[in-house]
């Protein structure tokens, strides 16, 4: 495990080096537009100023949530200068975890049922499958987002056992850790939001015991502890509750419009008679112009959810930038095979709810996700890394077979 780890350690901060170069030739903080926002939204933080950024004309006070800017306003105070190199490398160390987290989630779900080599195969996809090795380089969320997502996994899947039993003696202090984990990851991703209670109701539905009921509220209890200072602070500044961000009726727009295909645009709120609102007014008008669209073209959103579900499970990269003849060729070569095992893997475990819900859960409830909003291979990335335990179970299977 130890070679593992460091030979992801090792991938990463080479493409660490190589993602900071293209970005400074390319004059950006990162490939991603999305890393100017999170970068404004570090140094606000850093300076003590408010919490706001102008996107399009518009002071926004909640389009993201502080979990992956805190991070970035530490970076900025601990390299100065150097931060988005700096936070490259952090994050290498990140998606280094990642690779004994994944093994001992497997470990855990799997018990002793599966055989050690799946957790072994997953850790070693975790540490060099190209896309999430490449990903801890980009100054996304996602970096921050997959090690609190697996710790919140590896705890469910303890307080979750498979015969019945809720967990060891110190079960409540795994569930108050599962639950500080889960917030976290919230605040990092608040697409993630709607995960957490899902997979709680899937565990105590599945056991359905008292202990188990007072388990789940000492989860919900450690994503209070997280969350509940977030909520105070917009009950003040808007005078109601927002859970998350104020930024779901523009992502919803841009996944539901009729110029919609597929693809992230944004340029609809440039248009006047966006601008001219507020944050909350905004938020709430195209959550509307979008959910009005949907209700009168179901056809079409039928037809942009077939787009999206193939953007997902594109097996190369959606964005013409990235693509090429021969990147397509190497990346099917890799992902293909891992597909092919993860069905075979979900088949092999498809009697175990435990094992699908905790390792191909997320997978699936981001591709639902993502048939309503934008969608592309970008937020199938993070999914899969819990996924690559089936994979695993899919290959011990497979050699089992032949």
């Amino acid at each position: 495990m130890l070679a593992l780890t460091a030979g992801a350690l090792a991938v990463r901060i080479v493409a660490a080096f190589a993602v900071e170069w293209a970005s400074r030739r390319k004059g950006t903080l990162c490939l991603f537009d999305d890393t100017d926002i999170y970068w404004q939204l570090a140094k606000a933080m850093r300076r003590w100023g408010p919490y706001e950024v102008n996107q399009f004309g518009v002071f926004h006070r909640a389009l993201r949530m502080p979990g992956y800017p805190l991070f970035l306003a530490a970076c900025q105070s601990l390299f100065g200068a150097q931060a988005t190199m700096g936070a490259r490398l952090v994050q290498a160390l990140l998606g280094a975890a990642c690779v004994p987290l994944v093994y001992g989630l497997v470990r855990q779900v799997g018990r002793d049922e599966w055989p050690r080599s799946a957790a072994l195969i997953a850790a070693g996809l975790a540490a060099f499958e190209p896309y999430w090795a490449a990903s801890a380089a980009l100054l996304l969320s996602e970096a921050v987002f997959v090690p609190l997502m697996l710790a919140m996994l590896w705890g469910f899947a303890a307080l979750w056992s498979r015969d019945g039993e809720t967990g060891p003696g110190h079960a409540r202090w795994i569930a108050l850790g599962t639950g500080l984990a889960a917030g976290a990851a919230v605040m990092v991703k608040p697409s993630w939001a709607l995960a957490v209670p899902a997979m709680m109701a899937a565990w105590i539905l599945t056991e359905r015991k008292a202990r188990t009921l007072v388990l789940a509220m000492t989860v919900f209890l450690g994503v209070l502890i997280v969350m509940a200072p977030w909520w105070v602070r917009n009950e003040r500044l808007f005078g109601s509750f927002v859970p998350t961000a104020l930024w779901a009726g523009a992502s919803l727009y841009d996944g539901l419009n009729p110029s919609a295909d597929g693809s992230s645009n944004m340029l609809f709120l440039a248009e006047p008679e966006f601008k001219a609102l507020g944050e909350m007014d905004q938020d709430r008008v195209l959550r509307e112009r979008a959910l009005d669209f949907a209700l009168k073209h179901p056809g079409r959103v039928a037809r942009l959810a077939v787009v999206k579900a193939g953007r997902y499970w594109s097996p190369w990269p959606n964005a013409a930038t990235f693509r090429s003849t021969w990147i397509n060729l190497a990346s099917a070569i890799v992902t293909l095979p891992i597909f092919a095992l993860l069905g075979l893997g979900i088949w092999t475990s498809r009697h175990d709810g435990r094992a699908l819900v905790l390792l191909a859960g997320p997978l699936v409830y981001f591709f639902l996700l993502h048939l309503i909003f934008v969608s592309s291979i970008r937020y199938r990335i993070p999914a899969e890394v819990p996924a690559f335990g089936l994979v695993g179970l899919g290959w011990v299977r497979w050699k089992a077979d032949s």
